[in-house]
């Protein structure tokens, strides 16, 4: 596994193996909405073919920065970081009220995978280009998780703890603030860039921030406090 600290705001990069996040025909389906029933025969021989051209296809990168405790300050329904102000709105305000600092985070399945997709939708092989789209997106967010398994093992020396993660997009945070996520990171971290929009190039990528400290709580998500209908981890 790759490791290099930046020199520009001591940023961690790291590349997990491709076998460690967990990805299976399974995970994939149920991203996909099966749930317990089988997906069809034609969708399952495809997932496996996609499967076992991953290890060429996707290149996948994660990484955090540590914001210094004396930059961090909270208050109900904002985050300041050093000079940098996040209008989270109240409900990631609250969730992170109890942190002594945040980590700022980033992880992608690569472009590869992106150029893969788009070659797929442009043969006209739509099937196939929605499939990878989709195991893109649960790389994606499988490498979050193990990033916060990293991160968990790296600040438990600090007798710290690490609370959900939470991202612009979401719980009222606009996705607009991406510009000033990534500020506080090197430039093209894990090779992710930003247009002029907020949209994260590789396209499957991820970002947000996680509470640090010794008070800090991990919590299911909870649905009934957010709006947002089509997030991810929204339970029915």
């Amino acid at each position: 596994m790759a490791t290099h600290t930046a020199s520009r705001a001591h940023a961690i990069t790291l590349a997990p193996p491709l076998e460690e996040l967990g990805l299976s025909r399974d995970t994939i389906s149920h991203g996909l909405g099966y749930g317990s029933t089988p997906p069809p025969p034609d969708v399952l021989a495809e997932l496996d073919d996609i499967l076992s051209a991953l290890p060429e296809r996707c290149e996948v990168r994660c990484g955090y920065r540590i914001i210094s405790a004396e930059e961090l300050s909270v208050f109900p329904d904002r985050i300041h970081c050093g000079a940098t102000e996040f209008l989270t709105g109240p409900i990631i305000a609250k969730r992170v009220r109890q942190a002594e600092t945040l980590a700022v985070y980033a992880t992608t399945a690569g472009t590869p995978l992106d150029v893969w997709s788009h070659e797929l939708f442009q043969s006209g092989n739509h099937l196939k280009g929605y499939l990878v789209d989709s195991t893109g997106s649960e790389i994606a967010e499988l490498t979050a998780d193990w990033l916060e398994k990293r991160l968990a093992a790296d600040v438990a020396v600090r007798d710290w703890r690490i609370s959900n993660r939470y991202s612009p997009g979401y719980c009222d945070w606009n996705v607009s603030e991406q510009h000033k996520l990534f500020s506080l990171l090197p430039d093209n971290f894990c090779g992710i860039t930003l247009t002029a929009s907020a949209l994260m190039l590789p396209k499957k990528s991820t970002s947000g921030i996680i509470g640090l400290g010794r008070k800090v709580k991990r919590e299911e998500y909870q649905c009934s406090i957010c709006d947002m209908k089509d997030c991810f981890r929204r339970k029915e």
